[in-house]
């Protein structure tokens, strides 16, 4: 079977990631990147040989794509996903599928009508930490579940970097609350969520955002998310996931410091489960996401994150948001 042919639509930092890891894979060959800056396609092109676009509409037109990733900016994932889906290109998008529930419709819909795979890059599915505690649950080792909760807090360079693009809400417990709804088999009846903002002030943006969400069956879980830690922070990521139930209890620490160097001088502290490089290729959670969606699109197989999957964790963050807005409880 001839390799897939494969595309990205923007390679900031984390679509050059997909792009690399399309170029490392077996059955797939990077033949272009899309993005509005040249110096990034250039270094694509340096990098890989792709062919590099200005605009990822002509790189549809031209290329006879197979698989694309969008990677763009959380509030620019919906014209390109259309664009590739119309195109009869499979899609993965980044987390989230996109930023309300109404452009998440129509995404789905799309996909189901040109009968293209559509898969939401929701990495918590494909850590072996998550993975392992959301098997705990599901067999029954802990009983019925009672409460859930999940920390994910970041450094403030994050916040710096995307503020003006997403919120925490977006950008971190997206991930967190797909987590949740993967292991509660029921859906959200509700969300009541308390933010603040002392640092981020000049963006008007909130540093910290708390909810509280209230499943149908009556499973009650708390998420808490911030971006704001000091660069001093001796971890890249503060995360953390507890489940409670009739029998039993399990616990992740989601921080990924499973590694840590002391030299003469101050070490990053090094990564080990998102991207880590092994004998001069990438491998990680990130490579088994894509390589999953690559064998979804190579073997008619459905991606275990559906695009209703995707919506279901947008409809949530945006109830957080609308209830941030009011401060008051939001009904789903």
């Amino acid at each position: 079977m001839s390799k897939l042919r494969a595309g990205v639509i923007g390679v900031g930092t984390f679509g050059a990631m997909h792009a690399r890891i399309y170029a490392e894979n077996d059955f797939c060959e990077l033949v272009a990147t899309a993005d509005i800056r040249s110096e990034r396609l250039n270094e694509m092109e340096s990098a890989y040989k792709c062919k590099g676009y200005s605009d990822f509409r002509d790189m549809l037109k031209m290329e006879n794509l197979d698989l694309v990733s969008i990677c763009t900016s959380d509030e620019l994932h919906v014209e390109p996903a259309l664009s590739a889906i119309r195109s009869g290109v499979n899609v993965l998008v980044e987390k989230p599928l996109a930023i309300n529930v109404s452009d998440c419709d129509t995404i789905v819909k799309e996909s189901q009508k040109h009968g293209v795979k559509l898969m939401v890059g929701h990495l918590l599915r494909f850590d072996p930490r998550y993975y392992t505690a959301r098997q705990a649950i599901i067999n029954g080792q802990i009983g019925t579940p009672i409460h859930l909760y999940a920390r994910r807090n970041n450094l403030k360079s994050s916040a710096d970097r995307l503020a003006r693009h997403t919120s925490v809400a977006f950008f971190l417990g997206i991930h967190d609350i797909d987590f949740m709804n993967w292991c509660i088999d029921s859906n959200v009846e509700r969300v009541y969520a308390e933010s603040v903002s002392r640092v981020l002030t000049d963006i008007g943006t909130a540093d910290t955002c708390m909810a509280l969400i209230k499943y149908q069956d009556g499973t009650v879980a708390s998420l808490e998310v911030s971006w704001v830690l000091p660069s001093s922070f001796f971890k890249r990521l503060d995360a953390q996931f507890e489940a409670v139930g009739t029998e039993g209890a399990v616990y992740v620490d989601g921080s990924g410091d499973c590694v840590e160097i002391f030299g003469a001088q101050a070490n990053p502290v090094p990564d080990v489960m998102y991207s880590p490089e092994i004998y001069g290729n990438y491998a990680g959670i990130l490579v088994d996401e894509i390589s999953h969606f690559v064998d979804c699109v190579k073997y008619n197989k459905t991606p275990v994150v559906s695009g209703h999957d995707g919506k279901s964790a947008v409809e949530v963050a945006c109830a957080i948001m609308e209830s941030l807005k009011k401060q008051d409880v939001v009904y789903l």
